[in-house]
């Protein structure tokens, strides 16, 4: 059934599913009243703005005086699935929101039903998760926001720096391949000087777009500045690296831009290295960056590996 609750939760509903549950063993007594948990419950949740942690603290402290199995929380806006223990018969489902902005669903389930007393002290304790939950996402979003080209939409200069010392790290450790790819538009000043700047601007999200179709779930694509980008591609050697490479310079010479009144197209430049043993950032991309200014010198619309012979072929 769904009745309308108090006005920062949108929905309940109570749901009996006949399967396979785990046990279920209610506590003789609680150790502390429903009333002590509720007064200490917003202190407890406004010492994170992780949204895992403070998911993971209501549910330490609700679960002293409200049993139950498993709870689990889901925004796919956000990409936020969090989930502690086992799917039980029993259902508790609340839709959260707040002045109409969604702050996703959360679930409790167990074997025994839940009684009219349980769901109205969930809604009670679920109030004082409403603010937390918020303030979490919009710092979320303000990190994103941060770490994002917001003409493009693909991550900025600062999320590459952090993510490509996170990657090598992860590279050497596990002792894994790694490569970099460096790329731009071929004379992109004569694409502003002859369309304008705001054509310039469709070409670069043209691109960005191009790369993100054209890429694979593991690889991750940056606006490096102007109109270079730069990939990361994980678990990847050089000659896999190529392969992704002319993929996307292929896609981009079938690119169509328009200015309104007149259409135009444009090639693309890559340089690519692979991580070497014991290497650090700058000189990865050092090596990637002289591998485009190689491919550039050398007529443009290619792709050139560093540390090996230039191939003519398209």
């Amino acid at each position: 059934m769904e009745n309308q609750l108090h006005p920062e939760i949108a929905k309940l509903s109570l749901v009996s599913k006949h399967n396979h549950a785990i046990d279920f063993n209610e506590p003789k007594h609680a150790i502390e009243t429903a009333e002590e948990v509720a007064l200490r419950l917003p202190a407890v949740l406004q010492t994170s703005l992780e949204l895992d942690e403070v998911i993971n603290l209501f549910h330490k402290e609700i679960s002293k005086v409200l049993p139950y199995d498993s709870l689990h929380y889901l925004h796919q806006a956000m990409h936020y699935e969090i989930n502690t223990g086992s799917r039980s018969h029993h259902s508790c489902n609340y839709r959260l929101e707040m002045n109409n902005v969604w702050l996703g669903e959360i679930t409790l389930t167990r074997r025994k039903k839940f009684s009219d007393d349980d769901t109205q002290l969930l809604e009670d304790l679920l109030c004082k998760l409403i603010y937390p939950i918020r303030n979490c996402l919009l710092f979320r979003q303000a990190q994103t926001a941060a770490l994002q080209d917001k003409l493009t939409g693909l991550g900025n200069r600062g999320s590459f720096d952090s993510s490509l010392a996170r990657e090598i790290d992860l590279a050497h450790r596990q002792r894994i391949p790694m490569s970099l790819i460096v790329l731009d538009i071929d004379h992109f000043k004569a694409v502003n000087d002859n369309y304008g700047h705001s054509s310039g601007d469709l070409a670069l999200q043209a691109l960005a777009q191009s790369i993100t179709d054209t890429l694979r779930l593991s690889d991750i694509a940056f606006r490096y500045g102007g109109e270079e980008f730069t990939l990361i591609l994980s678990n990847t050697d050089i000659e896999s690296a190529q392969l992704v490479a002319e993929r996307i310079r292929t896609a981009a010479s079938q690119i169509t831009c328009s200015d309104g009144n007149r259409t135009f197209g444009f090639t693309v430049s890559l340089g690519i290295a692979q991580l070497n043993q014991a290497e650090k950032a700058a000189t990865l991309f050092d090596r990637a960056d002289q591998a485009l200014y190689l491919a550039k010198k050398s007529g443009r619309n290619q792709t050139v590996c560093a540390d090996r012979p230039i191939s003519k072929e398209h």
